[in-house]
């Protein structure tokens, strides 16, 4: 089996841990728009060390994470809840309702571009994925997700340049990296 599609077959366990790993990490000291970001990103970047990439990966979602209020993280947790117990529909509406409470907050957008994608949305999903590049360009968990929708869509070109994008911010991703290696290999494109 071709190894991307390996990695697919994994996304909806993976997703769901990420998720339920990324909720117990409890409210953030900054909000998506940190001036914080800037300077994590550039550690990130720099990170030798596996624990170190993690510690930052965590400081950067938890930002990514707090909405600033409490209403707003009581109902992403529990949109959170109801994806890993597979009560889509109820995270759906959910998130729709953050959506619409918050629709400045970048990951409303990409926690309903994950239940998309585990609805098998891969279009709506990548819909959403625009709506959080929006707000944060640098999200390499919206564009490592926008890599996979365009893998299930068939556009290996547009996925290469999506898992290339999100290496861009987090250089660390080993699953992303054998993603580009194995389609820069398909697709006849190698690094320069």
């Amino acid at each position: 089996m071709v190894p991307w599609r390996r990695c697919l077959r994994c996304l909806p366990a993976l997703a769901l841990a990420l998720l339920l790993a990324l909720g117990a990490t409890g409210t953030a000291l900054a909000d998506q728009n940190a001036p914080a970001l800037d300077g994590l990103f550039r550690d990130l970047k720099a990170a030798q060390s596996p624990q170190l990439v993690r510690q930052i990966e965590a400081q950067i979602w938890a930002r990514w994470f707090d909405t600033g209020s409490e209403k707003m993280d009581r109902m992403l947790r529990a949109g959170d809840i109801a994806l890993s117990t597979g009560q889509y529909n109820r995270s759906y509406a959910i998130l729709n309702g953050v959506i619409e409470l918050r629709p400045d907050l970048s990951e409303g957008w990409n926690r309903r571009a994950t239940l998309r994608y585990l609805m098998g949305d891969y279009e709506g999903s990548i819909a959403d994925i625009a709506e959080t590049l929006k707000r944060e360009p640098r999200h390499f968990g919206a564009l490592s997700g926008l890599g996979l929708c365009q893998l299930r869509l068939g556009n290996e070109e547009e996925a290469l340049d999506a898992f290339e994008q999100a290496l861009i911010h987090n250089p660390h991703m080993q699953g992303v990296k054998r993603n580009v290696k194995e389609l820069r290999d398909r697709l006849g494109r190698h690094a320069i």
